[in-house]
């Protein structure tokens, strides 16, 4: 049986900014796979503490209701959920859970790629010394460190974030995910300004049925830059405004669209927002441990990072 709601979300489609230079690009599949997947983190919070006093709790509190309350009734979730926040004020922090991802990702021997911003804005509140000791632990750890973009309608904006992101990381920055998912030409004129590779912002929310999605591939966009579309969000999946999947559909639903990959011979691009990896979203949380469980368990998919991805495509 289809999961429900499996055939389109309520959150708009993002499309290609301008029309791509060329076809869908071909990715070289190591030998023995059948299909990929391609790991990524959009970093939004680092913790709840970090919006102690921007407003951003009080439409987070109204989030969970609508969440809790509206879709499923789970009362008990959302009573746990704003307790959450009242441990944060206290010291406990249930959205500090980089070290606790990261952990999870070491145990299943993957790498993923972690977009983080470097201005605040549109809910996104951490700070310059928060921003260093993140960036300085996933590099510790291997991890790839992408930007987060804001500056979606200004170039030079936009090239000025990767030059403070390199500056932070010590080392040129690739790729990039518009916070938002907003994209723009401008974002274009300042990923070639800035000398980014690659964008993975497109994401076709119009057609998400599991057994029919076209998982588009890499396209270039302009000389020397590619788009990477996106195809699995952790918020499309769960929240009312997206599929409304409870785990077991969730879990179904990535399932059935890596059988669509195997049959098609594609890599499919998930994102987790790190935050959701904590006992304010337990869903969220098990349906990750679940799929590194189920894919690690594979013999036939390739698991890899945006760098190891862009590496495969023939461009």
């Amino acid at each position: 049986m289809k999961p429900p709601h499996a055939a389109a979300s309520s959150r708009p489609t993002v499309d290609y900014p301008e029309p791509p230079t060329s076809e869908e690009l071909p990715i070289e599949l190591p030998a023995g796979s059948r299909w990929g997947v391609c790991l990524s983190h959009d970093i939004d919070h680092l913790g709840l503490r970090e919006h102690l006093v921007d407003g951003f709790l009080l439409r987070y509190g109204f989030n969970i209701a609508r969440q809790n309350l509206l879709r499923r009734w789970r009362p008990g979730r959302a009573v746990g959920a704003w307790w959450g926040i009242a441990r944060a004020a206290l010291g406990h922090d249930p959205w500090d859970v980089l070290e606790e991802l990261l952990e999870a990702e070491a145990r299943a021997g993957v790498k993923s790629t972690w977009f983080i911003a470097v201005r605040s804005g549109l809910g996104i509140n951490y700070r310059p010394p928060a921003i260093q000791r993140a960036v300085d632990r996933l590099r510790a750890a291997g991890q790839e460190v992408g930007l987060h973009g804001q500056c979606s309608g200004d170039a030079a904006g936009l090239a000025e974030e990767v030059r403070e992101l390199a500056a932070i990381c010590g080392a040129p920055v690739r790729g990039l995910r518009m916070h938002y998912l907003r994209l723009g030409r401008e974002v274009l004129d300042g990923m070639q300004a800035a000398g980014l590779e690659y964008d993975s912002t497109v994401m076709d929310r119009g057609n998400l049925d599991p057994d029919q999605h076209p998982l588009p591939g890499p396209r270039r966009l302009r000389e020397g830059l590619l788009e990477i579309p996106l195809h699995v969000m952790d918020s499309t999946l769960f929240s009312v405004t997206g599929l409304g999947l409870d785990l077991a559909g969730a879990r179904d639903y990535v399932r059935r669209l890596g059988d669509r990959a195997a049959e098609l011979g594609r890599v499919v691009t998930v994102n987790l927002h790190p935050n959701s990896y904590s006992s304010q979203d337990p869903e969220i949380k098990q349906w990750y441990d679940i799929l590194l469980s189920e894919l690690t368990a594979r013999s036939d998919v390739w698991l890899t990072d945006f760098r190891g991805l862009v590496e495969r495509i023939r461009w």
